[in-house]
């Protein structure tokens, strides 16, 4: 039982530094297991450490209330683990996904429709607003043939160059 519990205590306790001290700086098991995407690694600390407490209170939670052997309570720890640590991996696969990102790129803004906030005029700028993911984003823009926009007229965003986008008229 001393055992099941010492790994429950290590796994909460590792669980809990990297809960207060993690954040953004969770460590990860370098290896080489394909891109995972955005969210956490199954081989990151926080997951691990899910794994060593599932793992350590079912194992200890069998030979406190059962007769079963030590092989028997291992086995069923190591199914407490894969639970524990699939809850823990969804939970936070969740909350990386529900995070926004403020990285726009080129291929997304060319080709998104837009309004006129200030007036584009033949020789000077003016500035649009378009939605991109669900936010919304302002851009100065020139006209792409030299000819005037008006106010809350809707365009096309056609290039970027820098900060700059060129706009044409939706008819």
């Amino acid at each position: 039982m001393v055992i099941f519990a010492t790994i429950f205590g290590a796994g909460f306790a590792v669980l809990l530094i990297s809960l207060i001290f993690g954040h953004d700086a969770d460590a990860q098991v370098d290896f080489d297991h394909g891109e995972v995407g955005h969210g956490p690694s199954i081989f990151s600390f926080r997951i691990l450490a899910l794994l060593a407490i599932g793992f350590g209170a079912v194992g200890f939670g069998c030979r406190a209330t059962t007769e079963w052997s030590m092989f028997e309570c291992s086995m069923a720890g190591i199914g407490g683990a894969f639970v524990m640590g699939a809850i823990g991996y969804f939970i936070l696969r969740a909350f990386y996904a529900s995070q926004a990102s403020s990285t726009v790129d080129d291929e997304d803004i060319v080709g998104q429709q837009a309004n006129v906030i200030d007036a584009v005029s033949a020789t000077d700028y003016g500035q649009i607003a378009c939605i991109i993911g669900g936010r919304e984003f302002t851009f100065l823009a020139r006209s792409a043939d030299g000819q005037p926009i008006p106010r809350n007229a809707p365009v096309r965003i056609t290039a970027k160059s820098g900060s700059v986008v060129t706009v044409t008229p939706i008819d």
